[in-house]
Parts: C-alpha cells; sequence; structure tokens
C-alpha cells in the first residue's frame, strides 16, 4: 500500500522474495536478542503514555518485536531501504507478537508522512516512545555527529510534534557507539535538550562479558534514571543483569587517576568490567565494595582489562561482584613475551604455583591467541591442579600469574 508522501506499508503478502538474501543484507545491522529484549524489559517497568513506539531506522526490526512483546503497544518500524524494509515485514510477518507491529519503507524523518500510514493501521495518532539507532561512519571516534543518518536533530525536531513529553521530557532511547568520545556525548545531550528542554538524562553502559563495552545508549525520560547520570549494565546469557547506578554526586571526574603499582606475590587483584570505569562508576563500586573514597588502588588504565589490588576478594553476596570479571592471588611474574616459544616456561611457572588450568587475559596477538591457548592445553591437559589466569601487570611490561579465588 503506497501513501501518497511516498512512502509505503510493506505487508508480507507483497514479498516474493528470497528469505535468505534478506538475511544477508541485513546481518551486520543485528542487534543481539538478549539486548532487545533486555531493553524492551526495562521499557516496560516505566511509565509510558498511550501511542506507538517508533524507530525511525528500524534495521533488521528484531528492537521493535521486543518491544512489541513487552510493552503491548503498537509499534511501528521505517527504512529508507526497500530491501530492509522488506526484511522487517517477513521478520514481523513470522513472529508471535502481543501488538500490532508494522514496516513502513520511506523516509524516518518525515514524521507526518509516517504516522499517516500508523493512524491509519494502528488509530493511534502520538508517539509513546522513539528508539533511535542511527547509521555511523564506521571510525565512531573521529566522526561528527551530524554524519549520523538519520541526522539526529532534524530526527528529533520531526518527531517532536507527535511524541508524547511527560514532566521529565519525552521517552527515548539513543542506541549510540559505545567508542563516542566525552565531547561527542555533550554535543548529543546538547542537541537533545535544545528539541526537549528540561528532559531527564541517563547514559547507559552495557557490558555482555567479552572485555569490552558492547552498548552505549542514552535513555530519556520515562526510561532515564531522574537525577543519575550514568549506569552500567552487565547483562548475562539467561537475560538476567545487574546494575549499578550513580546516586547524583558520586560520578567520577575523568581525571580519577590510575595506579602504576607493580604488582607483587600475594597480592590480590580482580579483573573489573570495563564499563564500570567507562561509565565514570568507580567511585560507586568502591562504595559497595567496602571501601572509602579513593581507597582502592585502580591499576594501569585499560580499555578492555581495567586492573583493581583489592585488601579483600569481592564476596559473592556483593552488589558489585557481577562487575568482577576474575580475582584472585598473585603467584609469580612471567618476565616474557606471551608467544608460542615461551608457552613451556609459562606452563613450567604455573604447575610449580599449583595452577592446572590458565585463562589468557592479558594483551596477546589476535592471530596467535587460539594456537597459544590449544598448547596450553595440550601441555597441561593432565595436570591436575587451581584455576588461573594471566594478565599484564599495571607497573611494568611483565606479565602476571594468578591463581583464582
Amino acid at each position: 500500500m503506497t501513501f501518497g508522501t511516498g512512502h509505503k506499508l510493506v505487508e508480507s503478502a507483497d514479498l516474493d522474495v528470497d528469505p535468505r538474501a534478506l538475511k544477508r543484507e541485513v546481518r551486520r545491522l543485528v542487534t543481539p536478542k538478549s539486548v532487545s529484549e533486555y531493553r524492551a524489559k526495562i521499557a516496560s517497568k516505566s511509565d509510558l503514555p498511550e501511542g506507538v513506539v517508533l524507530d525511525p531506522a528500524a534495521g533488521s526490526g528484531g528492537q521493535l518485536l521486543a518491544y512489541s512483546k513487552y510493552l503491548n503497544r503498537p509499534c511501528a518500524g521505517v527504512e529508507l531501504s526497500p530491501q530492509r524494509a522488506d526484511f522487517c515485514a517477513y521478520q514481523f510477518s513470522g513472529a508471535t507478537v502481543n501488538s500490532s507491529v508494522i514496516a513502513i519503507c520511506g523516509d524516518g524523518t518525515d514524521a507526518h508522512g509516517v504516522m499517516s500510514i500508523v493512524e491509519s493501521r494502528t488509530g493511534q495518532t502520538s508517539i509513546c516512545m522513539l528508539h533511535v539507532d542511527p547509521a555511523r561512519p564506521m571510525d565512531t571516534q573521529n566522526h561528527s555527529v551530524s554524519e549520523m543518518q538519520p541526522p539526529l536533530k532534524v530526527l528529533l525536531e520531526a518527531w517532536s510534534k507527535y511524541i508524547h513529553v511527560g514532566p521529565n521530557g519525552p521517552a527515548m532511547a539513543l542506541d549510540l557507539s559505545p567508542r563516542l568520545a566525552s565531547q561527542q556525548m555533550s554535543e548529543i545531550e546538547h542537541i537533545v535538550s535544545g528539541v526537549f528542554p528540561s528532559t531527564a538524562m541517563t547514559w547507559e553502559w552495557l557490558s555482555r562479558g567479552g572485555g569490552r563495552v558492547d552498548r552505549l545508549c542514552l535513555q530519556t525520560g520515562p526510561l532515564a534514571n531522574v537525577g543519575s547520570v550514568s549506569r552500567a549494565v552487565r547483562l548475562w546469557n539467561n537475560g538476567s543483569f545487574s546494575t549499578l547506578i550513580d546516586n547524583g554526586n558520586e560520578l567520577d571526574s575523568f581525571d580519577m587517576g590510575w595506579s602504576d603499582y607493580k604488582l607483587c606475590t600475594g597480592d590480590l587483584v580482580a579483573l573489573i568490567d570495563p564499563v564500570v570505569p567507562k561509565s565514570g562508576l568507580r567511585g560507586v563500586f568502591e562504595k559497595y565494595a567496602g571501601y572509602a573514597p579513593g581507597e582502592l588502588v585502580w591499576i594501569g588504565k585499560s580499555e578492555r582489562r581495567p586492573l583493581a589490588l583489592l585488601q579483600d576478594g569481592v564476596q559473592s553476596e556483593s552488589e558489585v561482584r557481577p562487575f568482577v570479571v576474575v580475582q584472585g592471588v598473585v603467584v609469580g611474574r612471567f618476565p616474557s613475551k606471551l608467544d608460542l616459544m615461551s608457552i613451556d616456561s609459562l606452563a613450567a611457572l604455573a604447575m610449580k604455583n599449583g595452577v592446572g588450568t590458565i585463562q589468557i587475559r592479558c594483551s596477546s596477538e589476535p592471530r596467535l591467541h587460539t594456537r597459544i591457548t590449544d598448547r596450553l592445553r595440550q601441555i597441561m591437559g593432565q595436570v591436575h591442579g587451581s584455576t588461573g589466569f594471566l594478565i599484564d601487570d599495571g607497573g611494568s611490561q611483565d606479565l602476571v600469574l594468578c591463581r583464582e579465588l
């Protein structure tokens, strides 16, 4: 069904395409199901008004399906690419959802044109929540915010006429690159507050445990933690999650500092999920781990493997335990580069200290990582002992072997 605005409602009955070809078209746009469902669960706990959930750059449509499942509101996805719009319609037609979800091919910044279709199919005349995942250049640290497509300012201005604005602003989830610089984040905040003054905003940093920050999302209005600038989320494979939130005055400054302490035998250390320092919540972590402000020593700043020197182990019942990747006691130093030639020496050091299995938690050449771990398993396959892990020393070029707690 084509409307006068040039937008087209895409329905499964109209599709005469190979589903496998559609999947290839949008493969890199797919948001992991666990992330989509987490976002929808969070939104379902918010006080959203009546109306349609809209995604003006829907990609594969997976996020909209999750919203439809958990929010029980009609959903609409817009895609400029006919192929991607077809894939959305294909996805929607095969899903069991709690409310209507439609795919529209057209310009996501033409709010009037999109709403003419939405109203004709759902009877709704307003937007209760906007989910935005704009396309962006691959080099997300050096591109300008204006290069996002659709342009964020243009998009928000277009939908400002239709989205419900409550006392804390409109409900929006802006799904952005986790590698955005602080200046770019400030620019995005400026755009949002320029279109929707006095809107509550919370930055959400999300990890799935792979040693990196997986997602960065600016949550606004009812989706935000009012009074909190930042929250860190550890999302587990089973869909459960743990959260750290600042209380308005506990956010780290960017110059909190990192120590160049050289680890010693007997030191108790922990690798911390990178969402903690990236979200500025090291102070919150310290508080719930039982440390006075500034008492915990953070070693050798690392984007992927932030390290903390502990006085006592973080207990399993602690609120911050989900953000501890691994913790253990230093049992030996390994003053050598990790490569295929040094594996025998590492295995000897491990066996000397009662370690039977080693997890590689230090920097290593990606092309050699699998070969190194396979070789270690061959050498130590029959060795009985504790689980250990190998980390970078924050104060030297050495590697450090730890026995896991």
